[in-house]
């Protein structure tokens, strides 16, 4: 590419292709801790309805 012959043709297509598995490693990390974040959100969300629950059902079950 360049006229100094600092990038072969094989050296170009080499660091191309290492650019696009690192941009796609990138992706899938930044992918996972999204889940990850959804996921604990759900399980947050979950635990404090299911606490909701409990404590109006006790709160029924102890009414005279």
């Amino acid at each position: 590419m360049a006229e100094d012959g600092w990038y072969e043709d094989g050296d170009m297509a080499r660091e191309a292709d290492r650019a696009k598995r690192t941009a796609w490693a990138g992706v899938a990390v930044v992918t996972g801790l999204f889940v990850a974040v959804v996921v604990m959100a759900a399980a947050l969300v979950l635990a404090v309805v299911l606490a909701g629950a409990l404590a109006f059902a006790w709160a029924i079950a102890v009414m005279d």
